[in-house]
Formats: C-alpha cells, sequence, structure tokens
C-alpha cells in the first residue's frame, strides 16, 4: 500500500486493522509491528507515530524481531522489483536498484557474508549516507560486530526508515524532535 494521501488523522479515526494497513508501509512488511503501533492511537503528530514505531521495535522478543529483519530487503537483491516501492526508491538514490557489476558483486559478497554470520539481511537506514561509498563502509564496519549488537543497530536502522518515510508522507511533527536515542546506547545504559 502506498502512503500517499494517508494523513495523521485517517490512521488516528479507522479502525485497528485499518490503521495497522495505513502504518505497514512505513515499517516494511511488518503487519504484526503495525497492528501494535495502531494500538497506541491517537498519535498527537508525526513524531508521535515515529516514536511508537520505535517503542514498538524495541518491545519485540528476539524471534519476533528476527522475523521483522528478515522481512527486509538486500541492498541490491536479485530481483529488486519484488521489494516495496519505499524501497526502490531508497535504494535507487544510491544506484542500489540495478547497479553495475563490480558493485553487483561486491553488495552479493557482503550480503552474502552478513545473512551467513546474522541469519538476516543487512538493514540500513540509507537516508543517513549520502552516497554508496558511506554506505559501503558501514556495511564492512557492522560485519565485525558481535550479534547483540548487531541486533540494536538493525533495530536503530528500522526505526530511523520508519521515521524517514513517516515524516516523509506526513510531515514533520509540531516540535521538530530530534532522532532519539539508539538502542545501542539505551542498553548500555542499562
Amino acid at each position: 500500500m502506498p502512503t500517499d494521501g494517508i494523513t495523521l488523522g485517517a490512521i488516528n479515526e479507522a479502525d485497528d486493522a485499518a490503521a495497522a494497513g495505513m502504518i505497514v508501509p512505513f515499517i516494511e512488511r511488518s503487519p504484526l509491528l503495525a497492528a501494535r503501533v495502531a494500538r497506541r492511537r491517537p498519535f498527537r503528530d508525526p513524531d508521535a507515530l515515529a516514536e511508537a514505531v520505535r517503542v514498538e521495535i524495541g518491545a519485540l522478543s528476539h524471534d519476533e524481531l528476527v522475523a521483522v529483519l528478515r522481512g527486509h530487503p538486500e541492498l541490491a537483491p536479485p530481483a529488486p522489483e519484488a521489494m516495496t516501492s519505499h524501497s526502490q526508491t531508497e535504494q535507487g538514490r544510491l544506484g542500489l536498484f540495478v547497479p553495475d557489476g563490480e558493485v553487483r558483486s561486491r553488495l552479493a559478497e557482503l550480503n552474502r557474508i552478513y545473512r551467513e554470520k546474522f541469519g538476516f539481511p543487512f538493514i540500513v537506514a540509507l537516508v543517513r549516507h549520502p552516497d554508496l561509498a558511506s554506505v559501503l563502509a558501514a556495511f564492512t564496519v557492522r560485519l565485525s560486530s558481535t550479534a547483540e549488537e548487531e541486533m540494536a543497530a538493525a533495530r536503530d536502522e528500522i526505526a530511523a526508515v520508519s521515521r524517514s518515510r513517516i515524516l516523509a508522507a506526513l510531515g514533520p511533527g509540531d516540535d521538530q524532535a530530534p532522532e532519539p536515542p539508539s538502542f545501542a546506547a539505551q542498553s548500555a545504559l542499562g
């Protein structure tokens, strides 16, 4: 479902199932997560919706989180047309929708190594990266993470992607709140 024409008012006024259906495009094929976020309505502004997504991502059990992560596409997947329209746009901005041969080969190798190590695709908020070199550098660094570190990083990345999609579709909230602290930082604080 595209997010064109979705309003915060429509999300707040809909029944739970319809609200979840409007929220799911913001969080990449996770009806479970969308349903949980929908139950937090009403949202005072888009920032509150983004925060609800972040909180619900943080509340997922290990198995639920792995299932959500597995719903995300790899970078430059073999069948890019199977990605959601949001993912196509986000990956297309950096030339990842149909990358050249050398980049495609490098990403295929990184995707394979990452999936073998962690059991889910590399999740990155492309909105945080100005170019492909930045993405590749982050990919390489995160391959050295522990499973726990990578789960926290993946939660952060999903929250950032969702926040970006929500604000792009619904506009900024009243407060223009900064991005919340990362799950890794929260874990370190106790």
